[in-house]
């Protein structure tokens, strides 16, 4: 889209139009302006030139090679030139009303860091519990046959046939003097003291004795299957406990510097606004994910042990508060390929792009590292108009340049 199409796809006035094709007019062919001109920069018009000059050097034979010291083209070696170029551009008070033109100073604000990331519901590993066979032999029934099965502190699991756990029950019935220690044989097997004074009652030892679930909760994995032959180091069943769970986040290194030290979380369930939880504090798995490159962030909730493991939640992170941060609104800034840029008024209606380094988001501000003081005033409204103007007149600039370097 060209600049004419630019300004008439605003519906500006045909006055400001006008004076925009006579300016453009008078600088590509070079020509002096005439009365015609002087009267389309007086005051009361659209724009007029910007009488603030900076310097800057530049290449006679490339123009557009410019920097704020001396030195020398990178493309042809010649020396750069000295010379003044127009800063900024300045318009009239009817302008700045009529398209709504509006300035504002940055603010100083005490703020904190946040990231949006998913979390996962996992088992808080402090309760968490195995059951394993401690003694040869077979798993002769199985109470438990999937994944995900809730079992109760104390339940049986499994029935267990050991030659070794007959033999410890034979010891246990054969008098006062083999009970003791056959009876903490049996414990140390893996069979709980209800069942060894079972055995002891009824004074006949049992083929197969029950293995409990030790503490409540939800099995996470299944080692055996009903029949199967086990050794001591055979996992039985693994147990996560349900009292509290560990809600995980993962951070990219990058985030987590951001954030800092101290996290603080709100999680929400995706399709459930109304539902909620919040931790104070997260503790850092210092350890990044082989694969994902992530840093894992857990934070214990108490209430959210309803939650079946492995939910999915949205996650927004706190982290270190920060003081005094420099904040402009994030559509005052001008993004473009060469970097980003606000237009600063440095007296009344003239207005310069000044460059600016970005820092965090917060919301719909935009923290500024540099570039900026506090009480600079800043365009936060027409920016981009202005800008394309202050763009256009700086071209014009250097199309005069060369053209009288050109010259004989």
């Amino acid at each position: 889209m060209s600049i004419v199409h630019f300004f008439a796809a605003r519906r500006l006035p045909a006055w400001l139009l006008a004076a925009f094709l006579l300016a453009a007019l008078s600088a590509c062919t070079g020509a002096s302006p005439g009365p015609e001109a002087a009267t389309a920069a007086a005051p009361g018009s659209a724009t007029a030139p910007a009488k603030a000059t900076t310097t800057v050097y530049s290449c006679p034979m490339h123009p557009h090679i410019q920097q704020h010291g001396p030195g020398q083209c990178p493309i042809c070696g010649m020396d750069l030139q000295k010379r003044e170029v127009a800063a900024g551009v300045a318009v009239s008070a009817a302008v700045v009303q009529s398209l709504g033109i509006r300035t504002a100073t940055p603010v100083l604000r005490d703020v904190r860091p946040r990231v949006r990331v998913p979390a996962r519901v996992v088992a808080d590993a402090r309760g968490q519990a195995r059951l394993q066979a401690r003694v040869d032999g077979w798993i002769e029934r199985l109470l438990v046959r999937a994944v995900g099965q809730p079992v109760a502190a104390g339940s049986v699991v499994a029935e267990i046939y050991a030659p070794e756990l007959v033999q410890a029950q034979e010891e246990l019935l054969l008098g006062p003097d083999t009970a003791g220690p056959a009876r903490e044989r049996l414990r140390r097997l893996g069979i709980a003291d209800a069942d060894i004074e079972r055995v002891r009652r009824s004074g006949s030892s049992m083929r197969r004795l029950p293995l409990r679930a030790p503490v409540a909760g939800v099995v996470t994995e299944l080692g055996v299957r009903e029949g199967s032959r086990v050794t001591p180091e055979t996992l039985v069943v693994d147990i996560a406990g349900r009292n509290a769970v560990w809600i995980e986040a993962q951070l990219f290194p990058a985030q987590r510097r951001l954030l800092g030290r101290t996290f603080a979380a709100r999680f929400t369930l995706p399709g459930s606004p109304g539902e909620a939880w919040s931790s104070a504090s997260g503790s850092l798995v210092p350890v990044a994910d082989a694969i994902t490159q992530t840093l894992a962030v857990r934070f214990a909730v108490g209430d959210a042990a309803d939650l079946p493991l492995g939910t999915v939640l949205d996650a927004e992170i706190d982290g270190d508060a920060r003081t005094g941060v420099l904040l402009v609104p994030a559509s005052a800034v001008i993004r473009t390929s060469l970097g980003d840029r606000v237009l600063v008024e440095r007296a009344p209606r003239r207005f310069v792009p000044t460059e600016v380094t970005l820092g965090q988001r917060y919301g719909e501000e935009v923290e500024i590292r540099d570039g900026l003081a506090a009480t600079d005033r800043i365009v936060v409204s027409g920016q981009f108009l202005l800008d394309a103007e202050a763009s256009l007149q700086a071209g014009l600039a250097q199309m005069q340049d060369a053209a009288a370097g050109a010259s004989p």
